[in-house]
């Protein structure tokens, strides 16, 4: 079975669970007599298919939680954590249509949400056009932009998608000049650097 982000998204916790590598660990640092003294700390390894990049066939992401007492509670937090990383990570074709309605409301959604990292792991497929995504979701640009803003995480995989579609068009522009036999101002060639020249 091909993991692919769509479908593990959508599985239940249990589902999800089954198809992680599962490790226990005990909690370091400070803590005193309320830091756990069993290994009660949960590792979650899964194995995602990248469809996007045919260099990396697969990606494995990682998540930790010792933050309560209880391995039970620990691989729930881990869980969540899992499926916000997959969400931020993995990039897919975006579908033509959502795959539900807005689950929030008054342009509002909590990352609480059950469906929260589904959607925004659709709206980061989209970025190539922001009015779009806002517009499929039945947004304003102003109510997707808040949503983004209100999760750093979320903004930090915006920004770096926008610095990879700069590199991006950058790298168009620098083989279409090449091929044109001029160079591109922002291209370094031997033919520019003069300390490759012959004497």
């Amino acid at each position: 079975m091909q993991n692919s982000r769509t479908k593990l998204l959508q599985l239940s916790d249990a589902d999800l669970l089954k198809l992680c590598e599962v490790s226990a660990y005990k909690g370091s640092g400070p803590g005193g007599q309320h830091r756990n003294k069993t290994s009660t700390g949960v590792k979650l390894n899964l194995e995602v298919t990248n469809h996007e990049n045919p260099l990396i066939k697969k990606i494995m992401v990682q998540t930790f939680s010792c933050d309560d007492r209880s391995a039970h509670v620990n691989k729930l937090l881990a869980l969540k954590k899992l499926r916000m990383k997959i969400a931020l990570q993995i990039r897919e074709k975006p579908a033509t249509q959502t795959p539900f309605s807005f689950p929030g409301s008054n342009g509002k959604i909590s990352p609480d949400n059950a469906l929260y990292p589904q959607f925004i792991a659709d709206i980061l497929d989209r970025l190539d056009n922001f009015d779009e995504a806002a517009k499929i979701w039945g947004l304003s640009k102003s109510a997707l932009n808040k949503i983004m803003l209100q999760d750093k995480k979320v903004m930090e995989a915006f920004q770096k998608h926008r610095q990879c579609q700069a590199e991006k068009t950058r790298q168009t522009a620098c083989q279409s000049t090449a091929n044109q036999q001029e160079p591109h101002p922002h291209c370094h060639t031997a033919e520019q650097d003069p300390a490759s020249r012959p004497n």
